[in-house]
């Protein structure tokens, strides 16, 4: 009997030691677990706090009035991702949503082609191609100078001979609607036009209908493809000029002065701003509006000349039935 209870006493604190072993080796494990988990969110937030800094970095050292926006396209396609993989619907699928950005789906599709591409970013306008051109600037005058220490002068300004980029290619927020919406419809309609209601006409209308055709598609490229005038940062208010000509704008960090706005679209500032089309794809300001005009114009009679050319043969065929 007692042999027998010692034996049951062993074999009862055998499995408990076990069982004591097998628990203490699962905490271990849940322990470790819990610890890399931990460690790898602390370098995700590491990672995200570098990104942050570095955007705001990039937001305030840069020369042109742009809004805060990731710095490049890849670091946008990667805040999509993180989203994504956060299990987060995003801004893009909430539509019924009041703050739901309109240009959300756009700038993806930009994330995603401009960094295949390689192409830069300024606000959510994407630069395809740029080059470097020479310009004559004004320097800080000696009558600016004179008027800070109190004194009179009448001192000329000064300048210098800078390199500055010149983006000679850039597309706003809204180029798929351009690419995919705005050329599809004047090509399919242009080409339904060329086949069905051209021929027969005389030689003298059928080239200036080609002329209005190719002039219309250069005005469209010219408007969506060009910089609208993206207004350079100035930090300090000019002295030298009346100051209720310019306003501070804190979007982008800089002083505007009158009739530039700051357009949340593209986010950066325009000079002479009229408003954003989505038809061209971009903002609408200083350096596009006479092509824009002309692109309005031309679609206004290319529209009236193709309407009447196709009712004319479709007129001309019922008359033969």
């Amino acid at each position: 009997m007692d042999s027998s209870a010692a034996a049951s006493n062993h074999t009862n604190h055998s499995s408990t030691a076990s069982a004591s072993k097998g628990s203490s080796l699962h905490q271990v494990r849940e322990n470790t677990k819990c610890s890399e988990k931990n460690i790898n969110q602390d370098i995700e937030e590491i990672y995200e706090n570098e990104r942050e800094q570095s955007k705001i970095r990039n937001w305030k050292e840069s020369p042109y009035a742009v809004g805060l926006v990731e710095a490049t396209w890849s670091d946008e396609l990667s805040r999509f991702h993180s989203r994504s993989n956060a299990g987060s619907a995003g801004p893009c699928l909430c539509s019924c949503d009041d703050e739901t950005d309109p240009t959300c789906g756009c700038i993806k599709l930009s994330a995603i082609v401009c960094t295949k591409l390689g192409a830069k970013r300024i606000g959510n306008m994407a630069i395809l191609k740029e080059s470097v051109e020479r310009v004559v600037e004004e320097g800080h005058t000696d009558y600016e100078r004179n008027l800070e220490m109190g004194l009179n002068s009448t001192s000329s300004k000064r300048t210098r001979l800078v390199f500055r980029r010149k983006m000679d290619i850039v597309v706003g927020p809204y180029w798929p609607m351009l690419v995919f919406i705005t050329y599809p419809l004047i090509f399919t309609v242009s080409l339904w036009t060329a086949v069905e209601a051209l021929p027969g006409k005389p030689p003298l209308f059928i080239i200036f209908w080609c002329i209005c055709t190719v002039s219309l598609c250069l005005a469209l490229f010219a408007t969506g493809c060009r910089d609208p005038g993206i207004l350079l940062r100035i930090r300090d208010q000019p002295l030298s000029e009346d100051s209720s000509r310019w306003r501070w704008n804190d979007q982008a960090l800089t002083w505007r002065p009158r009739g530039s706005m700051y357009d949340s679209d593209c986010a950066c500032v325009v000079e002479k701003f009229d408003h954003t089309c989505p038809w061209t794809g971009t903002a609408i300001g200083k350096r596009n509006f006479a092509a824009f005009q002309i692109f309005v114009a031309l679609v206004f009679v290319m529209l009236l000349m193709d309407t009447i050319l196709l009712l004319q043969t479709a007129l001309m065929k019922n008359a033969e039935v």
